[in-house]
């Protein structure tokens, strides 16, 4: 279980990876809201020390990480830093996301995986720039979108892999499958709440339709392993 949990983490901290560089380079933000971005860093990094676990090669991605975290202020600043390095990080992080993606028992799998960088890091990112007291109101729209669509390609891939099953083998994992899609729903109804309620979102809410969402895709690869 811990195993399939880890490997949800990949595409995740690599969505999130890639939405924090872009608004670090490209976004119109203040150097307060530098500052606090920087600070999410770590959180990253840790993570991925926990996937180094499974795979030694995730230590390029911490070891970048914190290389740029070492060298830019978690204050008001306005210095970039060594993007660089940013840079290096995303690109390992994608290659580790595209091999797991690749070694993937079949393609709804594969697909799932894929998808994953988009459901989980949307998510992720969006606590993340909560925490960090983001002014960026748009994403917390934009994101939970992109979590709806995705999860829409997230039920498919169910679909399709459970048509791969054999009867007996189907009869065994609806239970799951339910369970899986019962999780999702959850996740997309906590993580669009503030929406709903016109409110702002709440660290609470998203976390809990992270560790939601968490659960759901670490249901699924226990059903995607059925179908080999």
């Amino acid at each position: 279980m811990i195993q399939q949990l880890l490997v949800t983490f990949p595409p995740m901290l690599f969505g999130a990876q890639a939405l924090l560089t872009l608004l670090l380079i490209k976004g119109d933000i203040c150097p307060g809201q530098r500052g606090r971005l920087h600070k999410m860093l770590p959180a990253i990094g840790v993570l991925w020390l926990a996937v180094a676990s499974l795979r030694i090669e995730a230590f390029m991605v911490v070891f970048a990480i914190f290389y740029f975290y070492s060298q830019v202020q978690t204050k008001k600043t306005r210095e970039k830093g060594p993007l660089w390095a940013l840079h290096l990080a995303n690109g390992l992080a994608f290659a580790y996301v595209s091999i797991q993606v690749f070694e993937q028992p079949n393609w709804p799998a594969s697909a799932a995986m894929a998808v994953m960088i988009f459901f989980l890091g949307a998510s992720f990112s969006q606590l993340l720039l909560t925490i960090a007291r983001s002014r960026l109101q748009a994403f917390h729209r934009i994101l939970p979108v992109t979590g709806i669509v995705s999860g829409m390609l997230l039920v498919l891939a169910i679909l399709f892999s459970s048509y791969q099953l054999d009867e007996a083998t189907l009869a065994s994992a609806t239970q799951p499958i339910l369970i899986s899609l019962a999780l999702l729903i959850s996740t997309i109804v906590v993580w669009c709440w503030h929406i709903f309620t016109h409110k702002a979102p709440e660290k609470a809410q998203l976390s809990i339709a992270l560790l939601l969402a968490l659960a759901s895709m670490t249901s699924l690869q226990s059903l995607f392993a059925l179908a080999v």
